[in-house]
C-alpha cells in the first residue's frame, strides 16, 4: 500500500518526553465500559482516537493453524465473543480480532487503524474484501524497516469505497502479553497526534536524562555510593521505557529483533537489582532495619539470575512473567522498607517513601494490565512513565536533602550523645527484665495494683488483647464464681502483693484467671517482683503455665483416679495429664493419637454425658455463633452444674487403660460405634467422629450398657 507524502516524514520525528501530571485515584474510572455489541463501524471525516473496543469480537485459535477462510466461517456462525477487556494476559493461542466497518456515504472514506500496543510478536491485517492473503504482515520479530510507516506502533492506512462493507480482521501472536488496543484516527488528526505523542515522550526522556546526568554530578562531587547506584537505575530504567514504549527499536537496535525481544526482562531485572542496592544505601536498612536488611540479599540474588536466564535459558514468556512478579517483590520491600524508615524518624525516607508509593501505582497498574485483569487505558498504559519520572524527581530532591541532613545531625548528634547514652542504658535494663523470657504473659503494675502494661502473649493465654486491660485493677482478671470463695482468693493475692511491697523480694502463688471466650478458669503460675529506676517505681509481673510433675522420669507404673468438673477447657489439660508419661513406652505419634482421643472422649462426656447437650443443640449452636454461652448457661444450670467425670488412669510397661464415667443418661452406643465404622465425612456428627478415632487408636474401646462409661485400652 503507498505510503502518502509527509505521513513517514511525521513519523521520523525522534523521542522526547515531558513530566506529566496526572491523578492516579482515578485510575480505573475512565477505563471503556466494555459492551456486547454487534454493530459495525463508520468512518467519519474527523476521528481524533475513536476506540473500536464496543465493535470488536474476537476468537482464539489455540491450534494456530487456521486460515483465513475457516477463521472466517467461525465468525459468521457466531462462535466469536465480544471483547470485554482489551487486555487477554498471556496466551499461546493466536487471537484473531474482527472489526466491522460500513461506508454509507456516496464518496470514498480514508482512515487509519492504529494498533498502539508496540510489544506484539507477529501482527497480520486481513481485509474481506481482499481475499485469503494479508494485506500487512508485522510485529517486533521482523526488522524495523519492514513496516509500512516508520513509527513506534502499528498504523495502518485503509480506504472504505461508497457505499460498502467490509470486515478486517487482525491476527496476533505474541509470547509477551497480548493488549488489543485499536483506534481509528482520521488521516490529518493522525499525523497531528503523532507529533504531540512523540514530542511528549521526548520531553520526558529529555526529564529522564537530566536527572541521570544529574545524579551522576553529584556521585562525582559527594562520592556517595548511593548516587551510583540510583545512576544506574536510572539507566536501566531509561533503557526500559524505550523497549516498552517500542522506541528503542525503532531508534537503538532496528535490525536486531532478536535482541530486541530479550531486552525488555534483561533491563527489568538489572533495574530491580540497581533498585535494591539503591534502596539499601539510601535508606542505611543495615543500620536502621538490620532485620529487613537481610531480605535484600535473596532479592537481589534474584535480580542477579533473572539477568543471566533472560539472555540464555528463559523463555521469553517465562522472563516477562517472572520480571513482573519480582517487580511487585521489590516494591513491597523498597515501600515497608521505607515506611519502617519513616516510622522511625529516618527524614530522607519520608522523599524515598512517597516517590516509591507513586512508582508502584504504575507499576500495579502495569502488571493488572499485563495479566489481563485490567484493561489497556490511559492510566494503564502510562502510568508506569508517569510514576517512573515522579519518583525520579522525588528522589533526586531526597538525595539532595539526604546532604543537608547529614550536616545538621552532625552537630546535633554530637550535642545528644551523652543524653542518648543515659536513656539507652535505661532502656535497655528495662528491657532486658521486661522481656526475658517473651513467651509469657509479662504485665506492669503500679504500687495501686492498676495494670499500666502488657504484652501481646495475654491474647494466647486468655484471650484478651494488650489495650483491653490498661487501666484496669489486677484483682479483675481474677476468676470470680460468685460465691463466697471468690473474697478468700482475692484476700489471698493482695496479702501476697502486701507481702511483696514490704519485702521487695519477688513473691510466687497460683490463681485462677478469667478468659475472655471461654468463660472458664486458667490457673497460671504468677511472678511479681519490683523494678526500680530514675523515674520511679514499678512492679514487674509475669504469669505462665504451672510447672509439669518432673517425677515422671523415674516412673514404672502409675495408677490414678481423677474427678472433674465440667470445663471445656479440662478435657485438654486432663488429656496432657493422662499422656505425659507416655512418651517412657511408645513413640510420640502414638502418644498424641491417645491424646486427641481423650481429649474428644471427655469433651463428649461433658457436653453430651453431663450436660446432656445432643447434636442438634451444638450444630445449632455453632452455627449462631453462640456456642460458648450455650455451654456456660448449661454449666451453671443448678440441675447440670454439680455433675463430675471420673477418669480412672493406669499405666504400666505393657499397656495404659482409661475409664471414663460421666453422671449422664447415657447414649445408644452401638449404634454410634456402627456409624463410626462406617466411613464419616465433614456431615458426622463430631460425637460420632470422636468414637471412630478412639477406635482407631486403641486396641479395646468397650461401653457399659447405659453408654456412660467407656474403657479404652493400649497395648505396646
Amino acid at each position: 500500500m503507498p505510503r502518502p507524502q509527509g505521513f513517514s516524514v511525521i513519523c521520523k520525528l525522534r523521542i522526547f518526553k515531558v513530566f506529566l501530571g496526572w491523578t492516579l485515584f482515578v485510575s480505573g474510572v475512565f477505563s471503556l465500559s466494555a459492551q456486547t455489541s454487534s454493530s459495525e463501524f463508520e468512518p467519519s471525516v474527523i476521528m481524533e482516537g475513536l476506540d473500536l473496543q464496543p465493535y470488536l469480537t474476537y476468537y482464539e485459535d489455540h491450534s494456530g493453524k487456521r486460515s483465513f477462510s475457516e477463521i472466517q466461517k467461525i465468525f459468521r456462525s457466531g462462535k466469536s465473543i465480544p471483547l470485554f477487556n482489551n487486555s487477554l494476559g498471556y496466551s499461546e493461542a493466536a487471537i484473531w480480532i474482527r472489526i466491522p466497518v460500513v461506508n454509507r456515504e456516496k464518496g470514498t472514506r480514508n482512515w487509519v487503524l492504529v494498533f498502539t500496543y508496540s510489544l506484539i510478536d507477529s501482527l497480520q491485517l486481513y481485509s474481506e474484501r481482499n481475499g485469503s492473503l494479508p494485506l500487512v504482515i508485522s510485529g517486533d520479530e521482523l526488522p524495523f524497516s519492514s513496516r509500512l510507516a516508520e513509527h513506534r506502533n502499528f498504523p495502518f492506512q485503509l480506504s472504505e469505497p461508497p457505499l460498502s462493507k467490509n470486515d478486517y480482521y487482525v491476527r496476533i501472536q505474541s509470547k509477551s502479553s497480548i493488549v488489543v488496543p485499536l483506534f481509528a484516527y482520521s488521516r490529518t488528526e493522525f499525523l497531528e497526534q503523532t507529533a504531540k505523542e512523540y514530542t511528549t515522550l521526548g520531553f520526558y526522556y529529555g526529564t529522564m536524562l537530566v536527572m541521570f546526568v544529574y545524579n551522576l554530578f553529584l556521585l562525582l562531587t559527594t562520592r556517595d555510593k548511593s548516587y551510583l547506584f540510583y545512576s544506574i537505575f536510572i539507566f536501566f530504567d531509561i533503557l526500559f521505557q524505550l523497549t516498552l514504549n517500542g522506541l528503542s527499536f525503532q531508534f537503538l537496535w532496528p535490525n536486531n529483533p532478536e535482541w530486541g525481544n530479550v531486552s525488555l526482562p534483561f533491563f527489568m531485572f538489572s533495574a530491580f537489582l540497581a533498585a535494591c542496592l539503591f534502596g539499601k544505601s539510601f535508606l542505611e536498612s543495615s543500620k536502621i532495619t538490620p532485620i529487613t536488611n537481610k531480605f535484600y540479599y535473596p532479592i537481589m540474588g534474584i535480580c542477579a539470575f533473572g539477568c543471566i536466564g533472560s539472555l540464555t535459558f528463559f523463555s521469553y514468556t517465562f522472563s516477562v512473567v517472572s520480571s513482573i512478579l519480582v517487580l511487585l517483590i521489590v516494591l513491597i520491600l523498597l515501600l515497608v522498607n521505607s515506611l519502617q524508615c519513616v516510622w522511625k524518624g529516618h527524614r530522607p525516607a519520608r522523599f524515598f517513601l512517597t516517590a516509591w508509593s507513586v512508582l508502584i501505582l504504575g507499576s500495579f497498574l502495569y502488571a493488572m494490565k499485563a495479566f489481563g485483569i485490567f484493561p489497556d487505558n490511559f492510566f494503564t498504559q502510562w502510568g508506569l512513565q508517569i510514576g517512573s519520572a515522579i519518583e525520579v524527581v522525588l528522589l533526586s530532591l531526597g538525595l539532595a536533602d539526604r546532604i543537608k541532613q547529614l550536616s545538621l545531625n552532625l552537630e546535633t548528634q554530637a550535642a545528644n550523645l551523652n543524653l542518648l547514652k543515659q536513656r539507652h542504658e535505661q532502656s535497655a535494663v528495662q528491657y532486658k527484665n521486661l522481656y526475658e523470657g517473651e513467651e509469657d504473659f509479662l504485665f506492669d503494675l503500679d504500687s495501686n495494683g492498676i495494670i499500666t502494661g502488657s504484652n501481646k502473649s495475654i491474647s494466647t493465654f486468655l484471650g484478651f488483647k494488650p489495650q483491653d486491660v490498661l487501666g484496669k485493677n489486677f484483682l479483675e482478671l481474677m476468676y470470680n464464681t460468685g460465691g463466697l470463695e471468690d473474697a478468700f482468693k482475692k484476700l489471698y493475692v493482695m496479702e501476697r502483693m502486701e507481702e511483696l511491697s514490704s519485702s521487695g523480694k519477688p513473691v510466687y502463688f497460683r490463681a485462677d484467671f478469667l478468659q475472655k471466650y471461654l468463660k472458664e478458669p486458667k490457673e497460671l503460675q504468677v511472678r511479681l517482683q519490683i523494678l526500680e529506676h530514675e523515674s520511679g517505681r514499678e512492679i514487674l509481673g509475669r504469669a505462665f503455665e504451672p510447672d509439669q510433675d518432673l517425677m515422671g522420669r523415674f516412673l514404672d507404673e502409675e495408677r490414678i483416679v481423677f474427678s472433674m468438673n465440667n470445663y471445656l477447657q479440662n478435657a485438654e489439660l486432663l488429656s496432657q495429664r493422662l499422656t505425659f508419661n507416655l512418651v517412657r513406652f511408645t513413640d510420640p505419634t502414638v502418644t498424641l493419637s491417645i491424646r486427641t482421643s481423650l481429649r474428644e472422649m471427655l469433651i463428649n462426656a461433658i457436653e453430651h454425658g453431663n450436660l446432656n447437650i445432643s447434636n442438634e443443640d451444638k450444630a445449632k449452636s455453632l452455627k449462631n455463633g453462640n456456642y460458648f454461652q450455650f455451654i456456660l448457661a448449661r454449666q451453671n444450670d443448678p440441675y447440670y452444674r454439680d455433675k463430675k467425670i471420673l477418669v480412672e488412669y493406669f499405666l504400666s510397661r505393657q499397656k495404659v487403660g482409661y475409664r471414663i464415667t460421666d453422671e449422664g443418661k447415657g447414649f445408644n452406643h452401638a449404634r454410634i460405634v456402627r456409624n463410626a465404622l462406617a466411613k464419616t465425612d465433614e456431615n458426622t456428627p463430631l460425637q460420632t467422629r470422636g468414637v471412630a478415632y478412639a477406635l482407631s487408636t486403641f486396641d479395646v474401646v468397650k461401653f457399659n450398657s447405659t453408654g456412660n462409661r467407656v474403657t479404652l485400652v493400649k497395648y505396646f
